[in-house]
């Protein structure tokens, strides 16, 4: 047999063993008898006797009891009796069983949010459903895009952003009128009965309230990320995915997971002297932009000393008083520190959101810790890092929302050429819901520490997205895809 046709056979002999592979937990042979139990309860023994791992949201599943009994039965039949077909949809990725219920094609609704002047744009307001927690976000100019079950097509739909009244309109509304204006909400401090004297005590009222406003339970949530390189202005790449994360509750320790669940990429405009760095970071360097479970050094009470803390104008998020905290840093030592701006909800005193950048000093003493590769005979420095996250109010605890890291790098080769590069990352939280004790979020798929975000994805394929939420892109984005000979 020659080289080229042992080749062939191995490479077809792989593909075989992986097929065989990708199907072998559901057709793993189950035997399994409960009486009189919930199929919550029968989902928790299935998994903890056949070491399986299983994604799903409780509230989705049948309610009331009934006897369970199946006797050498492959894994793929117990779930389609258990979980009929007409109803529920279960999709295999690498070991994972996630489990959705069935429902009629989503719509999609799409618009603009604008000011009251109708032209300038509100980037980053979010989109939701009254009383769920799906939803999106603007791009920056002011665009959006939102698939929604069908079963929604009578909910109202909520637009909001820091510093705007809040808005509420029915579906039938945005269809005749894709065009949302938001009315700046301005308050006066006469307004506020009362005024705190010291940044600080705030800050501790926040710490010691963190288990009451965060989710003291694990959760699923469905996330949308977005990274893109730009060279001198000009974009060179583009990465995205789908990708779940597995939020421990806020009072331990324990790291949050996550997993891609698809994902594409576009290289665009190749160029003799592009410079292509590898960005530390990827979705778990975005991820820990959530500062309550993450607390950077501004928060923390061991290190406030190095900061000074004042009150700014306070603002209105959501109809909510909230406050503006200021900090920037006042000890001379050689810790990195951050200049920025926390929001802290006045009633309950949860962080609601909070932007900060590295100070001049901090860019020199981290400088290197941003890149995981870069060229070899290059040299590269920060010359800006900026962060920004967003938590959101949903049944009476706050959580995630969005995180955005916006870092411009400066790129010398000795003598040749300088140039700029800048690295922009966002996740959104499409959706979420609890995680419960019963389903194992198993180890296959996950994104590690190391791992390069643009090196775990495929190509780019224009209907990828299927009815997944994302971020519609920049105009100048969109542009830059097709000038590529891809299309958006």
């Amino acid at each position: 047999m020659s080289q080229r046709s042992t080749f062939l056979f191995l490479l077809l002999f792989l593909i075989a063993c992986l097929k065989v592979a990708a199907q072998e937990p559901l057709s793993r042979s189950i035997t399994l008898k409960m009486d009189t139990a919930t199929v919550e309860a029968f989902l928790e023994k299935l998994v903890n006797d056949n070491d399986l791992y299983f994604s799903y949201n409780p509230d989705l599943l049948p309610d009331g009891k009934k006897n369970f009994s199946f006797s050498g039965t492959p894994l793929g039949e117990v779930l389609k009796r258990v979980l009929p077909d007409s109803v529920f949809h279960v999709t295999l990725i690498d070991r994972q069983l996630i489990i959705t219920k069935s429902e009629p094609k989503p719509f999609r609704i799409a618009g603009r949010v604008v000011e009251k002047d109708g032209k300038s744009p509100i980037l980053m307001a979010t989109i939701s459903v009254e009383g769920e927690s799906i939803g999106t976000m603007t791009n920056r100019e002011g665009f959006f895009d939102l698939n929604l079950p069908a079963r929604f097509h009578d909910r109202h739909l909520i637009f909001s952003s820091v510093g705007y009244k809040q808005l509420s309109m029915t579906l039938p509304d945005l269809l005749a009128n894709p065009l949302i204006r938001l009315y700046t909400e301005t308050i006066h401090l006469r307004e506020v009965e009362v005024k705190p004297t010291d940044p600080k005590s705030i800050l501790t009222e926040f710490r010691n309230r963190i288990r009451e406003n965060y989710s003291e339970e694990p959760l699923l949530m469905e996330t949308f990320y977005r990274e893109t390189a730009r060279q001198d202005g000009n974009y060179v790449g583009v990465w995205e995915a789908v990708m779940e994360i597995l939020k421990s509750p806020y009072q331990y320790n324990d790291p949050d997971r996550v997993r891609i669940i698809k994902g594409r990429k576009a290289d665009l405009n190749r160029k003799p002297k592009e410079v292509l760095l590898k960005v530390q970071g990827g979705p778990l360097g975005v991820n820990m932009l959530d500062i309550v479970k993450n607390p950077e050094t501004f928060l923390s009470p061991e290190y406030e000393y190095l900061y000074k803390y004042s009150f700014e104008h306070p603002t209105l998020i959501n109809g909510r008083l909230t406050w503006i905290i200021g900090f920037e840093r006042i000890v001379e030592s050689d810790f990195p520190c951050f200049n920025g701006k926390l929001m802290i909800d006045a009633e309950c005193f949860a962080l609601v959101g909070a932007e900060y950048s590295y100070d001049k000093k901090s860019l020199k003493i981290n400088g290197d810790t941003f890149i995981q590769r870069e060229p070899f005979g290059f040299d590269t420095r920060p010359e800006m890092v900026e962060y920004a996250v967003q938590y959101r109010l949903y049944q009476d605890k706050w959580h995630f929302y969005s995180g955005h890291s916006d870092i411009l790098f400066r790129v010398k080769q000795k003598r040749k050429f300088k140039t700029d590069y800048r690295n922009v990352t966002d996740v959104l939280v499409t959706r979420q819901f609890p995680f419960p004790r019963r389903a194992r979020f198993g180890p296959d798929g996950l994104f590690h520490e190391h791992d390069i975000f643009s090196e775990q994805i495929n190509g780019y394929d224009e209907d990828f997205w299927g009815n997944y939420n994302v971020i519609r892109p920049d105009d100048d984005l969109r542009k830059a895809i097709k000038e590529a000979n891809y299309t958006d």
